[in-house]
């Protein structure tokens, strides 16, 4: 096996954690001074300190003016779950969390479900920038986080188990959500059901979008346009889009559109109803005809007519009742719910309702 360099401070941190698990060092004892740790180590003072340095961003180890450095005690961990949102736009919807259809309902509907005393509301800038404060509780709920942010929290807290992700469901993990990948299946399913076998179809994709935790839910949404598009035999083609820039979105659809057959119908399955601004001024500059011309289907597009004056094919998350299935399972280990979705608006009676998987 080829042999891999490890920096000199990785392998004073490597020393520390295995000294760690033998019972070495424990809770609260005091690491030597800096000097003969330099010596013991026979490294410069630069590379110890970049050693404690993340020894102590990882809340592994305390440090004191006059104390010196001390092996960090366990925490006392607290009887009540953490929520971690963004508590700015939280606060925006405070007055509307019974009418609400995003996620924000669901925080809601769990503040209303779960006991003042056994929750604790995080801000998710307070926990990315200090993410040791998560081991003192015993539950952690989250939503929007993406998988690096996950794992990194899991590998802080060293026990993955006390994580209950909200409509997420990374590997190894606790969750109760929908299921991304089914519910895009259904929607396009159904949609090719009805359309002519040489219909072709554009999968709509935001590859440099805000939100990076966004990417695992299109990614699976993706994955389950491209099952339905094997079912049926149809060969589709990726459109990506950029992020609040119309212009660049209806260029690439009229690249799309110029490879499609006079006459001939298309389909565009989006991830987001983000998407759906593009696909719309597009159509409108084409004079084309929705459902007929091209059809659409996306994600969360509840209010299409009040947007777009057409009724959007759509795939409808129920977040209250993610909240009120998460609330029966907070305190419970080896929870992994997928929670049903609701397809809203096809054509040509084309409706049904996901079973729960």
């Amino acid at each position: 096996m080829e042999n891999l360099f490890v920096p000199k401070y990785q392998k004073i941190i490597n020393d520390l954690h295995e000294m760690l698990e033998r019972g070495d060092l424990k809770p609260g004892d005091k690491l030597p001074p800096r000097d003969k740790l330099v010596k013991r180590y026979a490294v410069t003072r630069a590379t110890l300190n970049r050693a404690m340095g993340e020894l102590l961003r990882d809340g592994v180890l305390t440090a004191s003016k006059r104390g010196g450095t001390f092996v960090t005690n366990a925490p006392e961990i607290e009887e009540c779950a953490a929520f971690i949102v963004h508590i700015e736009l939280l606060m925006r919807h405070l007055a509307d969390w019974d009418s609400s259809l995003n996620f924000y309902a669901m925080f809601g509907r769990l503040f209303q479900l779960v006991p003042e005393d056994k929750r604790k509301i995080l801000n998710i800038s307070d926990v990315k920038r200090s993410p040791e404060i998560l081991r003192r509780y015993r539950r952690i709920l989250w939503n929007n986080l993406s998988r690096e942010e996950f794992e990194h929290a899991t590998e802080i807290v060293g026990d993955r188990s006390r994580f209950l992700l909200l409509n997420r469901y990374y590997p190894d993990c606790d969750f109760v959500s929908v299921n991304h990948r089914q519910a895009a299946f259904d929607l396009a399913d159904a949609l090719l059901a009805h359309l002519p076998e040489h219909t072709p179809v554009g999968l709509l994709d935001m590859p440099f979008a805000e939100e990076s935790s966004n990417r695992f839910v299109w990614t699976e949404r993706r994955s389950g346009f491209m099952d339905a598009c094997e079912k049926y035999r149809r060969f589709f083609r990726l459109i990506e889009f950029k992020q609040h820039n119309l212009p660049y979105n209806c260029k690439q659809l009229a690249d799309f559109d110029s490879r499609r057959l006079k006459n001939s119908p298309a389909l565009l399955l989006s991830p987001s109803a983000e998407m759906a601004e593009s696909v719309f001024a597009f159509l409108h500059d084409q004079g084309y005809t929705f459902n007929r011309d091209y059809f659409y289907g996306d994600f969360d597009n509840d209010d299409s007519i009040r947007h777009y004056k057409v009724a959007i094919p759509t795939v409808l998350e129920n977040f209250r009742h993610i909240a009120e299935v998460a609330s029966d399972y907070i305190w419970e280990k080896g929870c992994r719910i997928f929670v049903p979705h609701h397809i809203k608006n096809l054509p040509r009676d084309a409706s049904k309702t996901a079973q729960e998987i």
